[in-house]
């Protein structure tokens, strides 16, 4: 046998023995965000709105402010104004210890929000986008979603804090 016979020869085995090549999956592209429960009602808010979740910090109390504000809080050295974003929907703001105050920087905006508790990061398949004219959400948080996403038979509203930055009602706190 010739040297070149014998290379192929050795060659035919090691591909009769070689595994399979593992099949191709599919890459689904994710949203990511953060979840969030506000009076009762789960949302999601997109991963770059939110720079920093917090518990309840200590708060300092602003004079002829409207109800929903609830002072100013000194986080790492910054003034952060804090408002309870279930008072200024309309509802309620349930106390307790799951509370948690979402710090929101948009542009030239620096605030903490208040929600109810906070999900963690949620992640939902890019398809599974849905118009958000379906949902039976809050008249007042209507204007601030406009894309929801489906995950296991549950609709996950998407809150836009640029929306809300951009309300004349929220950024008017005097009373």
């Amino acid at each position: 046998m010739t040297p070149f016979a014998l290379l192929q020869d050795i060659a035919s085995r090691c591909r009769s023995h070689a595994a399979e090549l593992p099949s191709r999956i599919e890459a689904v592209e994710n949203w990511r965000g953060v979840g969030f429960i506000l009076g009762g009602r789960r949302y999601v808010a997109p991963m770059s709105d939110v720079s920093e979740i917090l518990t309840a910090p200590k708060l300092t109390q602003v004079p002829g402010v409207k109800h929903w504000v609830q002072g100013v809080a000194n986080v790492r050295g910054r003034l952060v104004p804090v408002m309870d974003l279930a008072a200024f929907l309309g509802g309620r703001s349930v106390s307790g210890r799951n509370k948690r105050t979402l710090i929101i920087e948009k542009g030239d905006l620096l605030n903490g929000l208040t929600v109810d508790a906070v999900l963690g990061m949620q992640y939902f398949p890019v398809e599974s986008k849905q118009d958000s004219s379906a949902l039976d959400i809050p008249e007042q948080a209507k204007a601030f979603i406009s894309e929801a996403f489906l995950r296991d038979g549950e609709l996950w509203p998407v809150f836009s804090f640029e929306q809300l930055a951009n309300d004349q009602n929220y950024m008017d706190i005097a009373v």
